[in-house]
């Protein structure tokens, strides 16, 4: 059972999340801390957020925010593929992209698809998250550009 004053705090996060964009943990807790909410910490502010259900995703001007997924699952038809996608990395042997939830194992299927194309052995995805192994690690920015390229997207890094 949620206790008034959490839920008073979720309802006034999910609020500041529909009105306002937030980058960073830290000024969700500015927020709240002005709106009253005392001893908020980001650990605090994690926890609400993974609690009502909000996800990172990129607003029209590109920057990452926190935003509430209910509408921004799986990506609709009218969606920019390249809107999911929130962060490229990779470590110089493998290629990492992290994605809104739902759209994960979505690109990665777009990827599977063209593996040839893009250099790629093979990938697996979760969720958010896809796992992408270059079939050669000197070629590995090339690889990111191309399949950046083919998915309509900048290179994040």
């Amino acid at each position: 059972m949620i206790k008034p004053y959490e839920l008073e705090i979720i309802n006034s996060l999910k609020n500041l999340l529909q009105t306002c964009e937030y980058s960073s943990q830290l000024e969700i807790v500015a927020a709240l801390s002005s709106l009253g909410f005392e001893n908020v910490t980001q650990s605090k502010v994690s926890r609400l957020l993974k609690k009502i259900d909000a996800t990172k995703t990129r607003n029209h001007n590109n920057k990452i925010i926190y935003s509430l997924s209910d509408k921004r699952r799986i990506p609709n038809k009218n969606q920019v593929i390249s809107s999911v996608i929130i962060e490229v990395k990779h470590n110089g042997f493998q290629i990492v992209i992290k994605t809104i939830k739902g759209a994960g194992k979505l690109i990665s299927n777009i990827i599977e698809s063209f593996l040839d194309t893009f250099g790629v052995i093979g990938c697996m995805a979760s969720d958010d998250t896809i796992l992408i192994i270059p079939s050669n690690v000197t070629l590995i920015d090339e690889n990111i550009a191309v399949i950046m390229k083919h998915l309509d997207a900048s290179y994040y890094n």
